[in-house]
């Protein structure tokens, strides 16, 4: 299988990752969590007063790119940088810029005159705020399918907070999964100003098994977030991750469902309460790898037949253009294009608009 990271979109980003230590050394800053990722450093606010940047630079376009990228930095009196003397944040910025699209997050970097803000198009604290009073992952081995640039990993990894005590504690390890080059090259760019020992494997959901095998332990806990709707194969999906969990081990997932009281008005009341799944034609809300959407009693259904019991409902969250939205800093459509203009509540299809289930699974 090709190397994404040798892609032609991805591979001068990547090289430009493999070049920070020349502008800040790894694990330069700390960090913590509040309604995002917050990273903080001095160094960001350093000048540029030597040439050690300017590969990086070149690889991202130029002298020009980088004046543009100063007006993505705010400095304390929240005045636009253009014009001043270049800073390493503004590289930083370069670099964050052309890692588009951002689709978790929000993070910020911070420094004691200067600060980026990337706001993602999905408010992701949101999700990890609503599954983080249900997670006990203190010292547990953890995997997070599907991980995208590592949000959530790096939000387990802020630990518990005195002013947040239902945050849970950091786990003994973590590995994400994504095989997208674009996420991995965000994660690692974020990952080089914090060294944490975070694992990230450029394998999907389906490769689960095989790593567990190869590297002789299963998991303890896995998350499995946005996920189960994009493949055709739930089943396969499922028992991929029932088979890579310790007996009793925990997986949270979250998936697109069909609630049958959205359409409750057209179906008799005989059916509404039978396993049921949405069979996506075409597109959902414009996404062409959608498949099936399952009603709660077929999605239980399902967990209990791949090998999953004691199924949880932690909530049902109807996806609003609050949590998901476009922004700046992706250049794809979001939520509100995906929406029937005249009516809310449908998709540009005509099916009921997204709705989320949270459920908590133990593996038997």
């Amino acid at each position: 299988m090709a190397n994404p990271l040798e892609s032609k979109h991805i591979a001068p980003l990547y090289r430009a990752i493999t070049l920070l230590d020349r502008l800040v050394e790894k694990g330069c800053a700390s960090f913590g969590y509040n309604n995002g990722v917050q990273i903080y450093s001095e160094s960001f606010a350093m000048p540029l007063v030597d040439s050690r940047a300017d590969e990086l630079i070149a690889l991202l376009g130029g002298a020009d790119e980088l004046e543009w990228a100063k007006s993505l930095v705010l400095d304390k009196s929240q005045v636009p940088r253009q014009g001043k003397e270049s800073c390493v944040l503004d590289v930083l910025s370069l670099l964050a810029w052309k890692l588009k699209g951002w689709r978790k997050g929000p993070f910020t970097l911070a420094s004691p005159s200067c600060s980026l803000h990337i706001d993602s198009e999905w408010q992701s604290y949101m999700k990890w705020d609503l599954l983080a009073p249900f997670v006990q992952i203190g010292g547990a081995k953890v995997a997070d399918v599907g991980c995208n640039n590592g949000f959530y990993m790096f939000a387990m990894y802020a630990g518990r907070k005195a002013e947040s005590p239902q945050m849970p504690q950091s786990p003994q390890k973590i590995v994400g999964f994504d095989p997208s080059g674009l996420f991995y090259c965000q994660f690692a760019w974020l990952n080089h100003l914090l060294d944490l020992p975070i694992g990230y494997e450029l394998l999907g959901v389906q490769d689960l098994p095989a790593y567990v095998q190869r590297v002789g332990e299963k998991f303890d806990v896995i998350f499995c977030l946005g996920v189960l709707y994009h493949r055709s194969d739930v089943f396969a999906t499922l028992k991929s991750i029932a088979q890579s969990l310790e007996t009793g081990g925990i997986a949270f997932i979250d998936t697109l469902i069909f609630d049958i009281n959205d359409v409750a008005s057209t179906l008799d009341s005989s059916i509404a309460g039978l396993p049921l799944a949405l069979s996506v034609r075409g597109s959902y809300a414009k996404m062409s790898n959608v498949y099936l959407l399952p009603n709660l009693s077929a999605l239980e259904g399902w967990c209990e037949r791949c090998g999953f019991e004691s199924v949880e409902v932690l909530a049902i969250v109807p996806t609003t253009t609050q949590e998901q939205r476009k922004t700046r800093w992706i250049d794809s459509l979001s939520l509100e294009n995906f929406l029937d203009p005249n009516d809310s509540s449908k998709t540009i299809e005509g099916y009921p608009a997204p709705k989320r289930a949270y459920i908590k699974v133990r593996r038997k």
